[in-house]
């Protein structure tokens, strides 16, 4: 053996100070990519939230409403719709006698009762208010705000569905 080689017998400090440098680099890397991506995921749940919170309440409203014989507001958050017989109701049923649909918040449910049978029919809902003007009625609806995310803020905000009372018109004009 030559006399100026020498046998390592381990790592130098410099070189595990390199490792340590370069193992910090790729940890940070990661969580950073970790915080990133959970961040769009929720933000993707709010979003979807809001998305099915609007479509459902908008689908649901419009049938019933523009359907409708009366429409009363018992309160900002309660709506009662009387309907005709053999309509389709919030249940998806279709009662042979008139009836009414009795929608209410209940928490974060939005409940519709038929004949003192409350059903849930949509969760997910912070605050719901309706008020009628005329012939119009208009539903403001919060959608519940998912998990680290703000209230009352982005897909979480109030959203107004404005709906006209079709049946209604359509009697006032023929004289019905």
């Amino acid at each position: 053996m030559h006399p100026n080689i020498s046998k390592k017998q381990g790592f130098t400090i410099v070189e595990i100070l390199i490792a340590l440098l370069i193992s910090m680099t790729l940890i940070l890397g990661v969580s950073l990519a970790y915080t990133s991506i959970n961040s769009v995921i929720l933000s993707s749940k709010n979003i979807e939230n809001a998305q099915e919170v609007l479509r459902f309440s908008t689908q649901t409203f419009t049938r019933s409403l523009k359907q409708a014989n009366i429409v009363s507001i018992t309160s900002p958050t309660e709506l009662d719709v009387n309907q005709a017989a053999n309509t389709i109701a919030c249940d998806g049923s279709r009662p042979i006698a008139p009836y009414t649909e009795k929608y209410s918040l209940n928490g974060v449910n939005l409940l519709c009762d038929i004949d003192a049978n409350p059903q849930t029919i949509l969760t997910g809902v912070q605050n719901i208010q309706f008020t009628r003007v005329d012939d119009l009625v208009s539903i403001t609806i919060t959608p519940q705000a998912q998990q680290g995310e703000p209230a009352g803020v982005g897909p979480a905000a109030p959203m107004q569905i404005d709906i006209a009372l079709t049946g209604i018109i359509l009697t006032k004009a023929t004289g019905g």
